[in-house]
């Protein structure tokens, strides 16, 4: 692993960048700016990320390059007993993987369909064509399209891991700009309607009376979290393939404020889209429902509902940029745990990718069965929720233990001129506002879960939430310390037998 650079340092920045910027950031981000009064979100979001965010996400990527290795090599340095800390962080990311897979397989369905859709949405009623995908698409049945398209996404997945950092940074040069280039042109499209200043309004104008919402701060500084993609495994990976020189300060600034731009960019995309076409009542926090159901409603009225092709271009540039996020995220977390794996068991790097990748579309069947939404609400509930908010917690504590014995600040600052961070905010960041953070937002969701009136288990069986959940879980957290033994135990059957003198 220690091997494998980025050539260039644009090449790393796009390459995290586009490890950070996805789902969360083109989907969720704006439906928790419509839920949480738009600007007052957004405030609390900066704060968030200057005070948390930035940190993290600077102790990981310096941690990488100092000790050349991924997450499980990184807290083993730490303290050897945290080992399995690592390969939990990147088996959860695997898993996030394959979600993020399923998901794409959707995206590449609607490219598919888009252009039907528009023509016969001057027939259909909004109802029906929110529903389109859910009902039509995926159905009640087994889907192969679903399936086919899935399978799909594997495969570009698998491109774009099979040449290792190289091919990483190189994907990213279009799977990043591409999709920002079409999120500017979907922006300005919707600044030209006439109500676009109420929406910029709502968007931007803090409502100050919902500053004591402690459910708005929580959701906040989750965000911040998974909006970075730290905390998966995929920054100290990203960052033992770091070139010689790099300022990691620096970089991991121009990381963090080009993944809050794009967000914002697609909260402008969404906000205007969607007064322009009357639809500002649907924006939702779910990412899922804003993609598949609200989104192509909007399409389908951008240019008005009989001007069936200029919508139809519009549906597949916005899906097709979709689509570039979504695979650029799940290459980064399949990375994340291919590149330990394969330097812990000494295996070829692209005969594991390509072990990951034909297990993983063997898995995703279940994205093109009938209990597909529940599959993917619950297991994305857990994966992308409960265990990163887990492991974030022992994480930063551990971080923030060791930081000053290992120097991380040095490490952090050692190729920056002017612009340093400083060690003892560091550190408090890292030993007492992350953990207590991400505590306080695991001990919400675990009541806001078992309590809440509409919470996940009032809406699916026991046995849904045990397989999709429970059972996800526990992968997550048996799996560090099933490889370490394995790999115990393979060191023991080497040592050779000594040999009785006579």
């Amino acid at each position: 692993m220690a091997q494998e650079r980025f050539k260039t340092r644009g090449g790393f920045i796009l390459a995290s960048v586009g490890a950070a910027v996805g789902l969360g950031d083109s989907l969720r981000f704006p439906g928790l700016c419509a839920k949480y009064g738009g600007g007052t979100f957004l405030l609390i979001y900066m704060i968030a990320l200057a005070l948390i965010g930035i940190p993290v996400l600077n102790a990981e990527i310096a941690l990488g390059r100092k000790f050349r290795g991924g997450s499980p090599k990184c807290m083993a340095k730490l303290n050897k007993r945290a080992e399995p800390l690592g390969w939990a962080s990147c088996f959860n990311s695997l898993i996030v993987a394959l979600l993020y897979a399923g998901i794409l397989g959707w995206i590449i369905v609607m490219l598919i369909k888009i252009a039907p859709l528009c023509s016969s949405a001057t027939s259909m009623t909004r109802a029906e064509t929110s529903g389109y995908f859910f009902t039509e698409v995926l159905g009640d049945k087994f889907s192969p399209l679903v399936f086919a398209c899935i399978i799909a996404a594997w495969c570009i997945m698998f491109t774009f891991l099979r040449g290792g950092a190289g091919s990483l940074s190189r994907t990213a040069r279009y799977t990043v700009i591409i999709p920002v280039v079409l999120l500017t042109f979907f922006a300005g499209r919707g600044l030209l309607y006439s109500n676009s200043g109420e929406a910029l309004y709502a968007l931007f104008v803090p409502d100050l009376s919902a500053l004591g919402n402690a459910e708005l701060w929580l959701n906040a500084v989750g965000q911040v979290f998974f909006s970075l993609s730290v905390l998966v495994g995929i920054m100290p990976a990203y960052g033992a393939y770091l070139p010689e020189g790099t300022n990691v300060f620096g970089d991991s600034l121009i990381i963090a404020f080009s993944d809050f731009f794009i967000s914002v960019l697609s909260s402008v995309v969404l906000f205007t889209t969607l007064y322009g076409c009357g639809l500002q009542g649907e924006i939702s926090q779910s990412g899922i429902v804003t993609a598949f159901m609200v989104y192509p409603a909007a399409i389908t009225q951008v240019f008005g509902a009989g001007n069936v092709v200029a919508n139809s271009v519009v549906g597949i540039l916005f899906y097709a940029s979709l689509g570039m996020m979504a695979a650029q995220s799940s290459v980064s977390m399949v990375e994340a745990a291919a590149a330990p794996l394969s330097e812990k068991f000494n295996l070829d790097k692209k005969k594991v990718v390509a072990v990951i990748c034909l297990a993983g579309a063997a898995v995703c069947v279940v994205f093109a069965s009938p209990v597909a939404a529940a599959a993917l609400d619950i297991a994305d509930h857990f994966a992308n929720y409960f265990n990163i908010l887990i492991l974030g917690v022992a994480e930063c504590a551990l971080l923030g233990a060791y930081a000053k014995k290992i120097k991380l600040a040095g490490e952090i600052n050692l190729y920056s001129r002017r612009l340093k961070i400083a060690e003892k905010p560091l550190i408090f960041s890292l030993k007492y506002l992350s953990p207590a953070a991400l505590s306080c937002l695991a001990v919400w969701g675990i009541i806001h879960l078992i309590f809440a009136e509409h919470g996940l288990y009032a809406g699916y069986p026991l046995w849904a939430q045990a397989a999709f959940g429970w059972l996800v879980s526990l992968i997550v957290f048996s799996s560090g310390f099933i490889i370490c033994g394995v790999r115990r135990g393979k060191k023991r059957r080497l040592v050779p037998l000594k040999m009785n003198k006579r």
